[in-house]
C-alpha cells in the first residue's frame, strides 16, 4: 500500500522568485541533481496561464480581488504551496494518463476546499526520480481577506492529512494517510547528518555565487565614465543620421558595451542562481528544522520512559527485592550491554597494563 503524501510550506514576497523560478525551471542550472533537464520538457502546469511571474502575478491577483483596500503587510504569507506525492513505486504502476488524472484529482480537492481560482499554480514535475506537484494557494477566506494562520491552522491540516487519501482513494486511487503520530520518515544517523551537510553545501554556494557578482560589480565600477560630449564626431556627407568618430573612442565605446552585455548576462544567471539556491536553502531549512522540532520531541519521550522504568525497578526492588531483567534495562538505554561491558573492561585492563609494562607489541 502506499500513502498520500501532502506537505506545506509558507511563502512570503521575498520567496516567490526564488521559488517560481525553481517550479518552473527558468534556469539549467539547479543544485538539485536529481533535475533531469532533458525531461523538464515533460513538465506542466494544471492551470497554466494564470501565472507566468509569480512574485508579480501572484501580488496582482492579491492587490486586485482582496476586501481591505490597506497594503498588504511586508511579511505577510501569500502562497501556500501544497507539495503532493506519492512514492516510486506507486507511479510506476501508472501511466502518463493515469499519473495527471491523480494530481488533477488533488488539485480538485483542494479547489472545492479553498477555491479553485486561489490556486495559483499547480506544477506537476516530471523531471525528478518521483513525480511531485508544486500548487500554489492565496490564502483568502470565503471574505477575500488575506489569512494563512487562519486558512490553514493545525485544525485544517489535520483534516486535509484524512481527508485528501480518502478522496484520492474515492476516485480509484490506492493510497492510504500516513501514521498520524509518525509525519515523516525517521531519518539514520548518517542520514541527518547529510541533510546537515546538504544545507552548509547549498549555503556556500550561494555565498560563492553572490561573492562572483560582486567582483563583476566591482569591475564594473572601476571603468570611469566618459563624458559623451568629448567624443570627436562629424556627421557624414553622404548621411545626416551617421557619423564618424576617432578609431581609439570607438574601440572604448565598444569595450565598454561589450562588458556592459557580459555583465548583464552574468547578473541574470547570477541571480536566477541565487534565487534556485535561496528556494533550496528554505526547503533543506524546513526539513531540517521540522527533523529537529522531531528530535526534541523523542528526546523528551525518552526522558520520560526510563524515568517510568526507572520508578517500576525501584518500586519491584522494594516490594519483592528484585530488579528487572538486564536486558530490558539495557533496551531502556539505563544499561550498557554485557558486550560493551566486556569491552569496557577490556580497554581498562589494557590501558592499566600498559602503565605498568608499556604498550603491548
Amino acid at each position: 500500500m502506499s500513502f498520500a503524501v501532502a506537505r506545506m510550506i509558507k511563502l512570503k514576497a521575498d520567496n516567490l522568485v526564488g521559488i517560481g523560478n525553481h517550479d518552473q525551471r527558468k534556469t539549467t542550472n539547479h543544485s538539485n541533481e536529481d533535475i533531469d533537464v532533458s525531461r523538464s520538457h515533460l513538465n506542466y502546469d494544471l492551470v497554466a496561464g494564470r501565472t507566468n511571474n509569480f512574485k508579480t502575478d501572484i501580488e496582482n491577483y492579491i492587490n486586485e480581488n482582496k476586501a481591505s483596500k490597506r497594503a498588504v503587510r511586508k511579511d505577510a504569507v501569500l502562497v501556500n504551496e501544497w507539495i503532493l506525492t506519492s512514492d516510486k513505486d506507486f507511479f510506476e504502476q501508472l501511466d502518463e494518463t493515469d499519473t495527471r488524472k491523480y494530481f488533477e484529482t488533488a488539485k480538485q480537492y483542494f479547489a472545492d476546499n479553498y477555491g479553485d481560482e486561489n490556486i495559483r499554480y499547480a506544477v506537476v514535475h516530471m523531471d525528478e526520480k518521483t513525480p511531485h506537484m508544486h500548487m500554489g494557494i492565496v490564502p483568502f477566506d470565503d471574505d477575500k481577506k488575506l489569512s494563512a494562520k487562519r486558512i490553514f491552522n493545525r485544525e485544517a491540516l489535520q483534516r486535509i492529512q484524512d481527508e485528501l487519501p480518502q478522496y484520492l482513494k474515492a476516485h480509484g486511487f490506492d493510497v492510504e494517510r500516513g501514521n498520524k503520530n509518525k509525519e515523516r520518515k525517521n531519518l539514520s544517523v548518517p542520514e541527518y547528518k547529510a541533510m546537515r551537510e546538504d544545507l552548509k553545501k547549498i549555503e556556500t554556494e550561494k555565498q560563492e555565487t553572490q561573492a562572483k557578482l560582486a567582483d563583476t560589480q566591482k569591475q564594473l565600477d572601476e571603468i570611469k565614465p566618459r563624458n559623451n560630449e568629448k567624443i570627436a564626431n562629424k556627421p557624414t556627407l553622404l548621411n545626416k543620421n551617421k557619423v564618424t568618430v576617432d578609431k581609439n573612442d570607438l574601440a572604448d565605446l565598444e569595450r565598454r558595451a561589450f562588458f556592459s552585455d557580459s555583465y548583464n548576462e552574468q547578473l541574470r544567471n547570477a541571480k536566477f542562481e541565487v534565487s534556485s539556491l535561496k528556494n533550496d536553502l528554505d526547503r533543506k531549512t524546513w526539513d531540517y528544522n521540522d527533523l529537529e522540532r522531531e528530535n526534541g520531541r523523542l528526546r523528551k519521550l525518552v526522558n520520560t520512559l526510563q524515568n517510568l522504568v526507572k520508578q517500576v525497578d525501584t518500586f519491584l526492588q522494594r516490594k519483592m527485592g528484585t530488579h528487572l531483567p538486564d536486558k530490558f534495562l539495557e533496551r531502556a538505554g539505563l544499561k550498557k550491554s554485557s558486550q560493551d561491558t566486556l569491552k569496557s573492561s577490556q580497554e581498562r585492563s589494557k590501558n592499566k597494563s600498559e602503565e605498568i609494562q608499556g604498550p603491548h607489541l
